[in-house]
């Protein structure tokens, strides 16, 4: 994943609209598992796709969605 990618998702779980603890709790996680697998310095913890789906759900953010079509050259378009 593009650092751009993974920099977003960090962004998102630690400065999003929902808090982290919230988060944390809606995705049956604890925080500093949250936070672990959201860092992209954290080589040994993995975020999942189920779980990144997830995050953009409940927040409403899909930065990290929209920089992912970007690097495919494609756009993202939303159906509402």
């Amino acid at each position: 994943m593009s650092e751009k990618v993974e920099k977003a998702i960090q962004d998102l779980v630690l400065n999003g609209p929902v808090s982290l603890e919230e988060l944390a709790e809606k995705l049956g996680k604890s925080p500093k598992t949250l936070a672990r697998e959201a860092n992209p310095e954290d080589r040994k913890a993995k975020l999942g796709a189920e779980t990144l789906i997830e995050i953009m759900r409940i927040t409403g953010g899909v930065e990290p969605l929209r920089l992912m079509a970007e690097e495919l050259e494609m756009t993202l378009e939303s159906l509402d």
